[in-house]
């Protein structure tokens, strides 16, 4: 049940109709056979990814300054970053916050993360290990890079 605007309810009336009560017959046979066919990748695909998770943490703790916070149902991790919170970029920038801090990885090193007040968790800031590990320890090199960088 919902009230609203008219307009607004209409939409989600729309929404609502092809999201729920009108699954594709393609989508209700993929849906059968992830639920009752072969699920020996799933044990294989755990493991990948908490060596992924495992390493990215490793190599993120070892920066000074960051402290990573491993997950254990999604393939993200927070990072907490407020130890570098107060400390200026070589072009003398401030970090002032999470948000400074994940642009400064962009700009400089090219590394993409997501800010943590994103999800309201400032100072922290999200890291995905759905990659390779190449591609992760290439990351960890590139942020550590860019740590080592700032000035207090």
């Amino acid at each position: 049940y919902c009230a609203g605007p008219a307009p607004i309810i209409a939409a989600m009336n729309k929404l609502q109709s092809h999201m729920t009560s009108c699954p594709s017959s393609i989508s209700q046979a993929a849906a059968v056979e992830a639920l009752t066919g072969d699920q020996s990748f799933v044990s294989a695909s755990v493991e990948q990814y908490r060596a992924r998770r495992d390493a990215l943490v490793a190599g993120l703790a070892a920066i000074d300054g960051l402290q990573p916070v491993p997950g254990d149902g999604a393939f993200y991790v927070f990072v907490n970053c407020e130890g570098v919170i107060g400390r200026h970029t070589p072009d003398g920038t401030l970090i002032a916050s999470d948000d400074d801090f994940v642009n400064y990885l962009l700009d400089s090193v090219h590394v993409g993360t997501i800010t943590g007040s994103a999800y309201g968790l400032s100072p922290f800031f999200r890291v995905s290990f759905a990659t390779s590990e190449e591609t992760l320890a290439a990351a960890v090199q590139a942020i550590s890079s860019a740590v080592d960088q700032l000035r207090k």
